[in-house]
């Protein structure tokens, strides 16, 4: 690389490097030129394991020249260069999402590195058939060629290729050390694990870098999954609950279980033509009592079994079965309009026992002031006045007694209240 090149590369690394003090930002990728087109120049730019993007930019110095677009992350992208773009003159770097610039770097026309990609690798699958029920474990070896460019693989990667996508990630990558194969352990969930398994290595070259080698052959994988049974309540003739399985698979055994309850109430084999399995309806039950069904079949060595169906309450039947009310912690309205009421007829006693203390109280106050007023003279003798001239309304007399007398009257008064 020129003087002028280095320098270049030092002020972008210097300026990343200070812009970027407060914020982290991803490594810096590497750009090379792999081959050469007719005319034309191939460049990768590729990005540090472990990291990747969506977009991938090329730059002419400052000049951004051309842009690649994925549509999932990817860890590198290729460019290419025609005309005098593919001048020794010129100097290139990448960038990928919003990381650090790559070191400069000058094509050479006349001094190319042209890398094919590595042989693919052999992979094999235990179980052989490919044939697993959800649950079980499949176990993936991949084997790299025997001393390719006596070059040993960095690491190992296990990809599912499922219908109409171009193949994603099964498991983390499996780094090696001084190994040709790997081995790559994955569980089986469901019918969401089936399809074409494929593997390939990783080489890291020193003009090149990182360098993936071709797939090897896709390993089909089927996950055997029963279909779902439907539980039904059937009154025709007579009650009983009937659980239904796939017709492809006869003669199983049917389970019949309470939800929330692991072990089952009953468990009945289907006849050798026969699909389903009816179940008597429990003697003693909760209304509202929800049942669900479960069946299963021989495959190999083990059993598989389906998912439950969906749950079916239960009706309490009349003149069949017993059924008590469930405590299942729903709401009672009976329970809560009864509750209130109580609460409101409770405080509506209160509130009268209330009144009539208050009432009675204030009464006792006025008869005690009542009384105390008697025993004031100029009180006695207002109330004597109103007496008389109440009497005086009725009888007509207007003879009113003396002083004296009515004095007498208040102190024998006050005696007899005494």
């Amino acid at each position: 690389m020129s003087f002028c090149g280095c320098f270049l590369t030092a002020l972008i690394i210097l300026k990343l490097h200070f812009s970027a003090s407060e914020h982290s930002v991803p490594p810096a990728p590497i750009l090379t030129q792999t081959a050469v087109r007719g005319s034309s120049l191939e460049l990768i730019c590729q990005a540090p394991h472990g990291y990747g993007g969506l977009v991938f930019k090329l730059f002419k110095i400052r000049q951004q020249l051309d842009t690649v677009e994925h549509s999932t992350e990817q860890q590198s992208a290729t460019f290419m260069l025609s005309g005098k773009d593919t001048e020794k003159e010129n100097l290139y770097c990448c960038q990928y999402e919003n990381s650090m610039y790559s070191s400069y770097m000058q094509p050479e026309p006349n001094d190319v590195v042209s890398v094919s990609p590595p042989p693919s690798p052999h992979l094999k699958v235990e179980p052989s058939s490919g044939h697993v029920i959800p649950g079980e474990t499949l176990s993936f070896h991949c084997q790299a060629p025997p001393d390719h460019q006596k070059q040993p693989p960095k690491a190992f990667l296990l990809l599912r290729r499922a219908v109409g996508t171009p193949g994603s990630m099964v498991a983390p990558a499996k780094l090696v050390s001084q190994s040709q194969e790997a081995r790559f352990n994955v569980k089986t969930m469901g019918r969401e694990d089936s399809g074409e398994y494929i593997c390939l290595y990783q080489l890291k070259l020193p003009k090149t870098g990182q360098l993936n080698s071709t797939a090897s052959q896709p390993v089909h994988i089927t996950v055997i999954e029963l279909p779902v049974p439907t539980l039904s309540l059937s009154q025709h003739e007579g009650q009983f609950l009937e659980c239904m399985g796939s017709p492809s698979y006869l003669q199983g055994f049917f389970s019949l279980f309470r939800v929330g309850v692991l072990s089952p109430e009953a468990t009945h084999q289907a006849s050798l033509t026969q699909c389903s399995a009816r179940f008597p309806i429990p003697t003693y039950y909760e209304h509202g009592a929800q049942y669900q069904c479960q069946y299963s079949v021989p495959l190999g060595n083990s059993r598989m079994y389906s998912k439950m169906s969906t749950p079916v309450p239960l009706p309490c039947i009349t003149g069949y079965h017993s059924c008590t009310q469930a405590s299942t912690g729903s709401t009672d309205m009976a329970l809560i309009v009864g509750s209130v009421s109580a609460g409101v007829l409770f405080l509506m006693v209160v509130s009268l026992l209330g009144f009539i203390v208050h009432r009675h109280i204030c009464l006792q106050c006025k008869t005690f002031s009542t009384v105390s007023s008697f025993t004031h003279p100029q009180a006695i003798l207002g109330v004597y006045d109103l007496l008389v001239s109440d009497q005086d309304n009725r009888r007509n007399i207007n003879k009113y007694p003396d002083t004296s007398e009515i004095y007498n009257g208040s102190m024998r008064y006050q005696t007899s209240m005494s």
